[in-house]
This record gives structure tokens, C-alpha cells and sequence, in this order.
């Protein structure tokens, strides 16, 4: 399955004036220096073509071609500066919206028949120094029995994410080994490398997820709702808050995803973010169902502080 798209400009009167048929034409008129002979070349009738360009000239105020004589041909037709002019422009126009249609037909029907689902790369590759112990170690620590990474996973949904794990670590991957969740490594410990070895993983996507790994108390239900906001807009960037707070994660639409690539240094999508009031603008947030979904695991204490609201939950 695809899209298709059929560009056309209307007149004040809701009428087509121009599209894929008559710039067609007028190019052919460019190859072939003759009305009648594109008509020929296209299977169209000879008045019909000459009432295509009538039409179009008689909406946009100015001609289209001009008769040329003499010549062993003995004479035809030219285009002229506007005729140019308005091809170029109309091309443009065409390719940039098959892009736009091409991206929000990947966002929306993500996951159907045979287009990919979304991407989502889990940031697993910190060495976790504030946590102490072996680095990595606070990703397969217990929390109320069950590891803090494992915890983060169970909010992504398989129906709606192609999911990948990148770390550094041994015992990640090991965990990952045993839960049937895919893996790749980092090349090196800058948050641009996760995220480059994930995308990188994922290849083509309409829309990425970044969550990090030691975010255990995300709920499935943010993230599908993240997600709706993506296929309900698909140029928006998406962002789990609380009270208006925007945090992590974060759902990147496909037009960011290869300068997120090209991060360099230990920084992440809030880098593009800052200064770019276009992207920032194009920031969506989606309420959590509480302010623990946001919280992370950098120490020990906040291990111990998610540990006693789990216990609270039950």
C-alpha cells in the first residue's frame, strides 16, 4: 500500500485552474516547441489542449505561450517567462506536498499492514556514577523485586513501537537477553552515540521515541497517548509533563530524526530544541497521570523514595 496525491490550484470559484495534466503540457510545449504536438504526444485532443492553457492563462491573468512562425515546421508555440516561471513553482509545490502527505501517511497508519511502527530507543547506556556500584548497575537494580529497566519496558507497547535498548553494559544486555527485548550497543558514552546506535538500529521511521531507561514508573497509557498526539499531528513534537512541565520522553516527528543523528557530544534533543523557536513551537505535551511517570533514578534515595510510592500503590 501507498499514498497518492494529485496536486491541483483552484480558482476563486472552487474550479481546478491547474495541475498535473496542464503542467505536463506546458513542459511538453517547452520539449517540443508546439501545442499541437504535445497534445499528439499526450493522446489529447488538439482543442482540449488549447483550452486547458485558455483557462489557465484566463485565471492567473497572463500567457501561458506564444505563437512562433516560419521554420520548417512552419511555425508553433514557445513558452513564456510566466509559463516558466509558474512550472517551477508548481513542481515545487508538488514534491514538497508528496513529502508531507508520504510522512503523515507513515505517522498514521504506523504499524498497519506492511508500514513500520514507530521507533523508540531506550537510553540504557549511563554509566550511573550518583548511584554507585558497578557502572549500569541501577538499570537491573530491583525496585519492589523487579529491575528498574524492566519496569520502563513494560510502558512501551509492541503493538505501536519497534523498540531497541542501547547500552553500554553487560549486565543490560544480559537483562535484555532474558526479557526478549532487542539490544545494540553504543560506540561511545556520549548521549549522542545512544542515540545515534539507535537510530541507526531502527532505520527509516515516521516518528521515534526516546525514553530512558531508568524511568520506571512511565505508564503505557502516557505513551499511547503520546503517541495518538503524533497521529493526530504529525509534524508535532511530543512531550510527557506534569502540570505543564515538559519532561522525558520525548516523541520526535520524522523531519528531526537526521539532525538527532548528527548531535555531537554528551547532549540530547533538548540541544535542538534550544534556540529554534520553529521546533519549539511544534512542542506537544501530553499530562501524566502523576508526577512519578517523569521521575527518574540517578541515587540510591530516589530508588528507595519509587520504592515507597509503589508500596503506597498497593
Amino acid at each position: 500500500m501507498r499514498p497518492d496525491l494529485r496536486a491541483y490550484l483552484l480558482g476563486d470559484d472552487g474550479r481546478r485552474v491547474f495541475g498535473p495534466g496542464p503542467v505536463d503540457l506546458l513542459e511538453r510545449v517547452g520539449e517540443l516547441g508546439s501545442l499541437r504536438a504535445a497534445a499528439i504526444e499526450m493522446g489529447m485532443a488538439y482543442t482540449k489542449a488549447t483550452r486547458l492553457v485558455r483557462d489557465a492563462e484566463r485565471a492567473f491573468g497572463f500567457r501561458l505561450t506564444q505563437r512562433t512562425v516560419g521554420g520548417s515546421g512552419g511555425g508553433g508555440s514557445r513558452l513564456t517567462p510566466e509559463a516558466l516561471d509558474l512550472i517551477e513553482r508548481y513542481r515545487s509545490f508538488e514534491r514538497t506536498s508528496r513529502w508531507a502527505l508520504g510522512a503523515a501517511y507513515a505517522t498514521c497508519f504506523s504499524g498497519f499492514r506492511d508500514v513500520p511502527r514507530l521507533g523508540c530507543v531506550v537510553m540504557a547506556s549511563g554509566a550511573g556514577e550518583r548511584f554507585g556500584g558497578a557502572a549500569g548497575e541501577k538499570l537491573v537494580a530491583p525496585l519492589a523485586g523487579v529491575p528498574v529497566l524492566e519496569r520502563t519496558l513494560r510502558a512501551l507497547p509492541a503493538d505501536l513501537l519497534d523498540m531497541v535498548v542501547v547500552t553500554r553494559w553487560d549486565e543490560v544486555e544480559g537483562l535484555c537477553d532474558r526479557l526478549g527485548a532487542r539490544c545494540v550497543r553504543a560506540e561511545g558514552p556520549l548521549k549522542s552515540d545512544t542515540m545515534r546506535a539507535g537510530l541507526a538500529a531502527l532505520g527509516e521511521r515516521a516518528g521515534c521515541l526516546f525514553v530512558t531507561g531508568d524511568q520506571p514508573l512511565l505508564g503505557e497509557g502516557s505513551v499511547r497517548a503520546m503517541v495518538g498526539a503524533l497521529t493526530h499531528e504529525p509534524t508535532a513534537i511530543v512531550r510527557l509533563a506534569w502540570r505543564g512541565r515538559a519532561g522525558n520522553p520525548v516523541l520526535w516527528p520524522s523531519d528531526t530524526l537526521g539532525a538527532l543523528a548528527h548531535l555531537d557530544g554528551d547532549v540530547g534533543g533538548r540541544a535542538l530544541l534550544a534556540g529554534h523557536a520553529e521546533l519549539e513551537g511544534r512542542v506537544r505535551t501530553i499530562e501524566a497521570s502523576d508526577e512519578w511517570e517523569l521521575a527518574d533514578v540517578d541515587t540510591r534515595d530516589d530508588l528507595a523514595r519509587l520504592e515507597a510510592v509503589l508500596a503506597d500503590r498497593t
